[in-house]
């Protein structure tokens, strides 16, 4: 039958009783386009009533029987209810029904469609494939698109398809009507090892919060989920993660080949860390504050007063107008949220200004110091400082007025504070001249400074109170100490001082080398703690005996060059170091 086509963009006439009503076929649900009269099988059309009187009926006949439930201007109607199609309208205008033209419904059948499979050829877990073929037919020429898992297979067009991949395929095939039928499903088994992919739509998660793993989907194949190398609970193509680690899946397909998915590791994201500041926390009437989230990678913000959303308050900042308590709540790039301490803004009829502590210093080469103040946004002024900054070395020594001076839209926010800050001279430490000890003597040292000194000595060893202005010292060898004293407004002195510790010699002015075991050399005790001690013996004319520099390890025995010497009173010179004490005296060698 001819195709009755009717525009909808042809404006509707106004019909009269004598003039039957049109039928207009469209596309279900929109009436404005045109569709054909002959449609596929289990297709849907909508029959569309046109050029009525105002207030009519409907009534629908197919072949002349009444249509269930049709009394509407418009009839879906589905493919296979093919027939010949009225509606019959009444009006209060008109005396009689009126009929409309009659309108023919054709139905084509849908093509027959059927696949097969072939057998696998390929090598076991490796690689293969497995023809399919479909067995279809239908009106005209076929036109062909193969599936795997549901989705269509790019370029899979032919009737015949090299299948590799294990899975289920379906074949959707379309007549030279265009009435379109899908065969049923069909598993096939190749020798390839299946595709595993594991992927997520993000690779951390907030706390309280999970992440969820898709791995590559496919009706066939069995799933063993892994986290940190060990299985875990899972037997989808998805899992819901709430711990940190490095998950993969291994996909197990009909054939028994097992792969082995990528890797992805999760992780937790910190909750973002948001802070409000503000110029202050008080707030005159008219007068207005501004509020500021901090934080690092915020996104969104939901400013709260009192718990509850303010409306449109949805930037980093907000203009406080009235008082009460205020959060921000923030979303940061991860997605995370968090909400920030509050802060409690008053309502004043004066604000409050004031200027932090600012700490004494000692001398002008003290470090620079940044003023602070509340409410912020206000100016610091005062002999030493520059901006926001107190140099000590602008100032000077002495007693110095700082002050911060705030200035508002309205009387109740001006202000000022005040704070005398202190430049004292450096203190002067002196411990006084290097002092020589004897071996196993102490002697005290003295420090003081004053009150609100502490003190730190160092080495420690041989010190009797590390930490006292004036210890005693009793070192075992020669030391230089150092003490640090630190007192107010930071004040460091530091000095040292060498304690030369000395070893008492005994020097005998006799002795026999006779070979009897008694006093055969002459042996001076005290002199292995100089090991850089020279000795030397003169006979009566001044002319060197004996000579020895160094570690004293050959006392004199009583000889020079092997040949000993007559008995007879020598001099001696013993110096213990360069520098060091000197001894001088007699020796009376006897035989």
């Amino acid at each position: 039958m001819a195709l009755e086509l009717l525009h909808a963009h042809e404006p509707a006439r106004v019909a009269d009783c004598s003039t039957p009503p049109t039928l207009f076929v469209s596309k279900v649900k929109r009436p404005s386009v045109a569709s054909s009269t002959t449609v596929c099988q289990d297709s849907l059309v909508q029959l569309n009533a046109r050029n009525y009187p105002p207030g009519s009926t409907f009534t629908w006949q197919k072949g002349g029987v009444d249509v269930p439930n049709a009394a509407d201007s418009v009839l879906v109607i589905r493919g296979n209810q093919s027939g010949t199609y009225h509606c019959i309208v009444r009006s209060p205008l008109c005396p009689l029904p009126i009929v409309s033209t009659p309108l023919v419904i054709t139905t084509n059948a849908k093509p027959l469609v059927s696949i097969s499979a072939g057998n696998p050829i390929g090598v076991p877990c490796k690689e293969g494939t497995i023809k399919l073929t479909s067995n279809s037919s239908g009106n005209g020429f076929l036109k062909y698109q193969w599936y795997f898992e549901n989705q269509p297979i790019p370029s899979a067009t032919s009737n015949v398809f090299d299948a590799i991949e294990t899975g289920v395929y379906t074949l959707k095939v379309v007549d030279g009507f265009d009435c379109a039928n899908v065969s049923g499903a069909l598993t096939a088994i190749t020798y390839t090892p299946p595709k595993a992919s594991l992927s997520t739509s993000r690779a951390g998660f907030c706390k309280g919060e999970k992440v969820t793993l898709k791995a590559t989907q496919g009706r066939t194949y069995l799933y063993r989920w892994l986290r940190d190398g060990q299985e875990i609970d899972g037997i989808k193509d998805s899992i819901s993660v709430t711990q940190t680690g490095t998950y993969t899946v291994k996909l197990t397909s009909p054939n028994g080949c097992t792969t082995e998915s990528n890797q992805i590791s999760v992780v937790q994201y910190d909750d973002p860390v948001v802070s409000i500041t503000s110029p202050g926390n008080q707030i005159c009437p008219g007068g207005t504050l501004v509020l500021t989230a901090q934080g690092k990678d915020l996104k969104a913000f939901d400013w709260k007063k009192e718990g509850q959303s303010i409306q449109n308050a949805t930037k980093n900042t907000f203009i406080v107008t009235e008082a009460g308590n205020y959060t921000v709540m923030v979303r940061d790039t991860n997605r995370c949220f968090s909400t920030s301490k509050p802060i409690d803004i008053k309502l004043v009829t004066k604000i409050e200004t004031t200027l932090a502590p600012i700490p004494g210093f000692c001398g002008t080469t003290s470090a620079p110091f940044r003023l602070t103040g509340t409410p912020t946004g206000g100016s610091f002024s005062g002999k030493g400082v520059i901006g926001d900054i107190f140099d000590p070395q602008l100032a000077g020594l002495g007693q110095h007025t700082v002050s911060y001076t705030v200035k508002g839209s309205v009387e109740c926010m001006n202000g000022e504070s005040s704070q005398d800050v202190i430049v004292s001279p450096p203190p002067q430490l002196e411990l006084g001249p290097d002092q020589t000890l004897l071996k196993g003597n102490s002697i005290t040292v003295d420090a003081n400074l004053g009150i609100g000194y502490t003190y730190e000595w160092t080495p420690t060893k041989g010190v009797s109170d590390a930490v006292h202005p004036a210890p005693t010292l009793n070192p075992e060898q020669s030391t230089t100490y150092r003490v640090k004293a630190t007192g107010p407004s930071k004040c460091i002195a530091e000095d040292s001082i060498y304690i030369d510790v000395f070893t008492q010699l005994y020097i005998p002015d006799v002795f026999s080398p006779n070979q009897d075991g008694v006093n055969d050399t002459w042996e001076i005790k005290g002199l292995e703690d100089y090991p850089e001690a020279e000795v030397a013996i003169f006979n009566r004319w001044g002319e060197p005996i004996f000579y020895n520099k160094g570690l004293y390890q050959a006392p004199f025995d009583g000889t020079r060059n092997g040949i000993p010497l007559p008995a007879s009173i020598y001099t001696y010179l013993i110096t213990t170091k360069p520098k060091g004490l000197t001894y001088r005296g007699y020796l009376h060698l006897g035989r």
